[in-house]
């Protein structure tokens, strides 16, 4: 795959563009996923069984892991529905090297 080109905005599947990305190579990472609450955009709709949208959030949040540096961080804009389990997951998988 072809490595992304830097200073440039790419728009697609998140877990598809960070798999083009080295590991350790970024400084800061924000995460604005969708916060599954139903809501209906043109070609989404917000809305998973519970256990489907963790999971995926569990992949996108093991790519963060992957491509931050040792010294990177990563801010997440989240709903108060998933707020308590996405800061337990990205603990479980971040927090080994970076604490919060």
């Amino acid at each position: 795959m072809t490595p992304l080109q830097l200073g440039t905005i790419h728009q697609g599947d998140c877990l598809e563009l960070m798999s083009q990305i080295d590991d350790g190579s970024i400084d800061l990472a924000f995460a604005d996923p969708p916060f599954n609450i139903g809501y209906r955009y043109d070609k989404y709709h917000d809305r998973q069984e519970d256990a489907q949208y963790l999971d995926w959030c569990r992949r996108w949040i093991g790519q963060l892991h992957r491509i931050l540096k040792p010294s990177g961080t990563f801010w997440l804009a989240i709903g108060d529905e998933y707020a308590a389990e996405l800061k337990v997951a990205a603990t479980r998988e971040l927090a080994v090297e970076r604490p919060f």
